[in-house]
């Protein structure tokens, strides 16, 4: 979930015509939106609310809603990964120390904020998370803030992104080694999940933990080295609508039907997951719908924009106010209310927080040249012409 910087004039206006804000483009956004909805359903509406409305609306995030993380990771790995691979390609190399201060400037602020009100007002000891969510260490030291443990696995994809990929860039691995590497921990991460399974390691750890989770966010990296690399395959996979339709419905219906815990919501359940996601993303991804349905693309693209401090927020926020306000969670009422002020000190937690802190940022470390403007002229051959969206992408997520 990375933050946006502006986007140039060349770039305003996305190959499909999909309209950037603030540099930000419409159909990720979106997709941003969708994790988060999911997300919110599986935390808020795991119980019958009485009103047949509002549980058909909830009823996605009440049953798999939990797949919204999977979501964030496939879209995470994905735009990090053409950052990266567009950064790579244009100059031969990757700056991992800059990557790393730049994420960190966009993630930190609003989590350690929200820890020091959680600290100050919140009910849980600070020993049973304090420590371990401020070292990124939640997902296997264990944590009383449960949601938190999916920051954990990004932290540490981006810490090994930013070590492990500079090394690559500087042997000048080739894209088909990288692909083998990536699928080869796809395969690895499946055989873990399966293996722990069978000795008994629990459902909590098999969801939580880095090396068990981390195929999802491979996933998205993989999609964008086919889309960095090999646009025109690219091009053709999303282009087969019909293939990916098939795998949304056919994963959808797995999800909601076996879930996340038994031998097999555990271990294959997670693949799924993924596969799922990626199928999501490459039929909004440059979709025409997305410009056209706007009434649907609009507000789901600003829940979307604000979707990390929602995120963050979201437990405490909606506890707070169902108690003070002496609701029922489940009623039509407690629900409006507990997506409603999850929603707003989200956004109130980004703006307040997080953009003073993202100018401050693009003031002492601007986005790298290639995000912004033409490309200089490389310090060696370029492979392949870059693909004309790919500058307004990576601008996306510098």
């Amino acid at each position: 979930m990375g933050p946006m910087t502006a986007a140039p004039r060349s770039a305003s206006r996305a190959v499909d015509g999909s309209r950037s804000r603030e540099g930000r483009r419409l159909d990720l956004d979106v997709v941003r939106g969708l994790a988060i909805v999911l997300a919110l359903g599986w935390h808020f509406s795991g119980e019958p609310s009485g009103n047949l409305v509002v549980d058909a609306l909830t009823w996605p995030g009440s049953q798999f809603g939990w797949a919204g993380v999977d979501l964030f990771f496939v879209l995470s790995g994905f735009l990090l990964g053409n950052l990266v691979l567009t950064e790579q390609v244009r100059t031969g190399r990757f700056d991992g120390g800059r990557f790393t201060a730049r994420r960190l400037l966009k993630l930190w602020p609003v989590l350690y904020v929200f820890l020091a009100v959680q600290a100050l007002t919140g009910p849980e000891l600070w020993a049973s998370y304090l420590w371990q969510n401020a070292l990124h260490l939640q997902n296997y030291a264990g944590t009383s803030l449960a949601h938190l443990w999916s920051l954990a696995v990004e932290e540490h994809f981006y810490l090994a992104l930013a070590i492990l990929f500079p090394l690559f860039a500087r042997r000048r691995g080739s894209p088909r080694l990288l692909a083998g590497i990536l699928v080869g921990i796809l395969v690895a991460a499946l055989a873990l999940r399966i293996w722990g399974a069978t000795q008994g390691v629990s459902d909590v750890r098999l969801q939580w933990r880095t090396h068990f989770r981390v195929d999802s966010l491979a996933a998205g990296v993989l999609l964008a080295l086919v889309h960095v690399h090999w646009p025109e395959s690219f091009e053709r996979l999303r282009r087969r609508r019909g293939v990916l339709a098939g795998v949304l419905v056919a994963g959808t219906a797995e999800l909601a039907v076996v879930g996340k815990h038994g031998a097999v919501g555990s271990t294959v359940g997670f693949t799924v997951a993924y596969l799922t996601a990626g199928a999501l993303l490459l039929l909004v991804y440059r979709a025409g719908w997305v410009t056209k349905a706007r009434w649907v693309s609009v507000p789901m693209a600003f829940l979307g924009r604000y979707s990390y401090g929602i995120y963050i927020w979201h437990v405490l926020a909606a506890a707070t106010a169902v108690h003070l306000l002496q609701l029922d969670a489940a009623s039509p009422a407690g629900q409006a209310v507990r997506y409603g002020v999850a929603i707003a000190i989200g956004v109130l937690a980004t703006v307040a927080v997080e953009k003073p802190v993202l100018r401050l940022r693009d003031r002492l470390l601007p986005a790298t040249d290639h995000a912004a403007r033409p490309a200089d002229p490389p310090t060696r051959p370029l492979l392949l012409p870059v693909h004309p969206e790919r500058p307004a992408l990576a601008a996306a997520q510098a």
